[in-house]
């Protein structure tokens, strides 16, 4: 029997991810695994960086306001959740997050099809969701 202790689901705020949770979850609750909600910060960070390089005004707490933002949205579908969960944001780039899977001995990832092109270099079984 395969023993999975920690499954990486990827988050944003689409309904790709609600289903991906709910896989999570339910993978979880069978196996008694640690839950990880990962939202990748690229697309917080571009916006910080163009909106220097432009003089745009940006808010200061940009990074602190979508964490928030994502971590409200997705409370509702964790609220019967019983097992173990927690949310990890990530910066910037496809190999950031593998070196995170393979540094945290992450036992399956739950991924947006956005992340096809490096499912090859993942070091655990990846289940792709659209």
């Amino acid at each position: 029997m395969v023993k999975i202790e920690k499954i990486l689901v990827n988050i944003d705020l689409t309904p790709s991810a609600v289903k991906a949770v709910e896989w999570g979850k339910t993978l979880a609750s069978l196996s008694n695994a640690e839950l990880i909600l990962f939202y990748d910060m690229d697309e917080v960070k571009a916006v910080g960086d163009y909106a220097n390089l432009f003089a745009f005004p940006v808010d200061i707490d940009l990074e602190e306001k979508t964490k928030e933002k994502v971590e409200k949205a997705f409370e509702r579908y964790l609220k019967e959740y019983e097992g173990s969960y927690k949310y990890e944001f990530l910066c910037c780039g496809k190999d950031n997050l593998v070196n995170y899977i393979k540094d945290n001995n992450i036992d399956l990832a739950i991924l947006n099809e956005k992340y096809m092109s490096i499912v090859s270099k993942i070091s655990c079984p990846v289940l792709i969701t659209k």
